[in-house]
């Protein structure tokens, strides 16, 4: 996504891969206004038995298709998988 804003009606999906790019976790939801707000809410909700900085995040704007993967730094920030 080109900037990290949403708008609130977008319908957004979140899926959580395992350092074994095995899916870990994937929810679709709306009312999100940032890429990590998306995150960290499917964080909470997922009860990973992995640390998230192992993992990598598929947030896919189902409103407009657009999909890019992310992963959490060693900073707590969510950065573009390029």
């Amino acid at each position: 996504m080109e900037t990290d804003l949403l708008k609130r009606n977008d319908e957004v999906t979140v899926t959580i891969y395992g350092p074994d790019n095995n899916c870990l976790y994937k929810s679709t939801k709306t009312g999100y206004h940032t890429l990590d707000e998306a995150v960290r809410d499917s964080i909470n909700n997922a009860n990973l038995e992995v640390d998230p900085e192992d993992c990598v995040f598929e947030v896919t704007n189902d409103t407009n298709n657009i999909s890019h993967k992310y992963r959490i730094n060693a900073h707590g920030n969510l950065k573009l998988i390029v």
